[in-house]
């Protein structure tokens, strides 16, 4: 337990998420905006934290026992009432994103803390119309391969100097909707995470059978990943042997190409914290989520339980159901993120809907009666987009 508790402390911003959570239970997308992190790195530290702090079936983020008595510790080491020397600040980051939004509060926040902020591999980033522009032109320090700036027309010449890379800057009033520009922009970050990879030294470091029992996990952090159908086996090239690690069952890569040819699997797990994944295979089991980055699908499905999560990343593609009887389940949870699916479902499948937006967008299939098998879909959005689409 105490090695556990110094693992935790041993870093700036998980002390600062036990002491956020420490006063009441937060949101993902609240601990991004408070903490001034991207997702993918928010993602990183809340695993480091398992034990300490867990997700409620409410969506909130929470303190455990062994997390309060980290607190504890913390309050033990640091000295009751003493003033801790403040670190240099560190930039804020924010990457592998399909929509950020910059506002005057944390702008705001970023001055405080003497921070700049850097924007790179995101598809949309809009500034808000109240964002002071001397705050703006301060704080923002670059914006660089980004597919499209949405900033009001009194910034813009505040914005053009920082961006590098950037396919468009507009202004807000002469785009659609922004469920409607993510959907167009998803195919964006892939070719450019492609792009990039090709210009590092890579070296194979394993090319082999790989064995599952019928289910799954992949954990990438960054790279490419391909999964395809055909013989079980793995190909990894990496920068070091060190971004990449193989068990029964189990890939976790890291900056690397990765390529699975899979046969007989009925669960997928996928573990997005950045980079580009691909899928296309037979499974009836689906488990997604993608903290950055994005996710193409193209998957045959069968009865089963799909569950997609994306806070910050993107998930896009087809699923395509066999006949089923009796229910099968679609979950899909976004906070900052992009989600559109085409479901293509047999006619005598039914679909039943039930949806909530609090500050994001949905779209969702009409519901319909069926006479053998019904799809449950269930989606819940608190910022960013989902578009879930029918195809008979």
């Amino acid at each position: 337990m105490g090695d556990r508790i110094f693992e935790a402390l041993a870093h700036p911003l998980r002390r600062r998420v036990l002491r956020h959570l420490g006063e009441r239970p937060r949101m993902y997308s609240e601990l991004m905006e408070e903490l001034g992190v991207d997702s993918p790195t928010l993602a990183f530290h809340l695993k480091k934290l398992a034990g300490l702090v867990e997700k409620g079936d409410n969506g909130f983020y929470r303190l455990t026992d062994l997390g309060r008595k980290a607190l504890e510790v913390m309050a033990v080491l640091e000295g009751a009432g003493q003033p801790q020397p403040r670190a240099e600040a560190e930039e804020l980051t924010f990457s592998d994103r399909a929509i950020l939004r910059l506002d005057k509060a944390l702008l705001e926040l970023a001055k405080r803390e003497g921070r700049k902020i850097r924007v790179f591999d995101t598809a949309i980033l809009e500034i808000d119309k109240d964002v002071p522009p001397e705050l703006l032109y301060e704080v923002v320090e670059e914006i660089r391969d980004v597919a499209v700036v949405k900033v009001p027309k009194h910034l813009r010449a505040y914005v053009e100097p920082k961006a590098r890379d950037v396919v468009l800057v507009t202004e807000r009033g002469l785009l659609t909707s922004t469920l409607k520009l993510a959907v167009q922009l998803l195919g964006y970050l892939g070719p450019l995470k492609a792009f990039r990879r090709e210009r590092r030294s890579l070296v194979e470091v394993y090319n082999g059978d790989f064995t599952h029992s019928g289910r799954v996990a992949v954990e990438m952090d960054g790279g490419r990943l391909k999964i395809v159908e055909g013989p079980n086996r793995v190909v990894a090239r990496c920068e070091d042997p060190d971004d990449f690690d193989l068990s029964a069952g189990a890939i976790s890569m890291e900056g690397c190409e990765v390529e699975i040819a899979l046969s007989g699997v009925d669960a997928l797990d996928l573990d997005v914290a950045g980079g580009y994944a691909a899928a296309s295979l037979k499974l009836n089991n689906l488990k997604i989520d993608a903290a950055g980055g994005v996710v193409d699908l193209d998957l045959a499905m069968g009865r089963g339980s799909v569950s997609i999560e994306a806070n910050g990343g993107a998930v896009s593609g087809r699923l395509s159901y066999a006949p089923f009887e009796g229910p099968s389940q679609l979950d899909v949870t976004v906070a900052g993120g992009v989600v559109n699916l085409l479901l293509e479902l047999p006619p005598d499948v039914g679909i039943s809907v039930q949806s909530s937006a609090a500050g994001g967008v949905v779209k969702t299939p009409e519901p319909r009666p069926g006479a053998k098998g019904v799809l449950n879909i269930s989606v819940d959005v608190a910022g960013g987009a989902a578009k879930i689409l029918t195809k008979h």
